[in-house]
């Protein structure tokens, strides 16, 4: 599977390096609109495609899925686009910004076939 992330700021690095660990997925690509962020990036992860236009990955046809780890005013666009273009989606969280996109989103993940998935890096056990 190969993936782009978008957004390498401050919990996009996170991503990268859990995404570049996974046996059989791949890092294709990294969208940020920061310089120092794409220069990080860049740094990291020499052999991958650094942007700092998102829509370059979100209509690559060698990119199967697409991280979106930007802010949350950010996230339903990018994923709509994103599945819109036939990628499967990742989410940082919070998914969206009202339960209305949230909704739409999954709709059309459904409609395209495709798999939407929410990051929940942690989780406080129920008292």
């Amino acid at each position: 599977m190969n993936f782009g992330l978008i957004g390498y700021g401050y919990w996009g690095p996170n991503i990268a390096r859990n995404l570049t660990s996974l046996k059989g997925v791949h890092l294709r690509a990294i969208a940020d609109i920061s310089p120092v962020a794409l220069k990080r990036a860049n740094d990291a992860y020499p052999g991958v495609k650094i942007t700092a236009d998102p829509s370059e990955l979100i209509s690559s046809t060698e990119i199967n899925a697409v991280a979106v780890v930007s802010p949350v005013w950010t996230h339903f666009e990018l994923a709509k686009a994103s599945l819109e273009n036939g990628k499967h989606v990742f989410v940082e969280k919070p998914f969206t910004s009202n339960s209305a996109q949230a909704e739409e989103l999954i709709d059309l993940a459904q409609k395209k076939n495709l798999k939407i998935m929410v990051d929940h890096t942690s989780c406080s056990p129920l008292l």
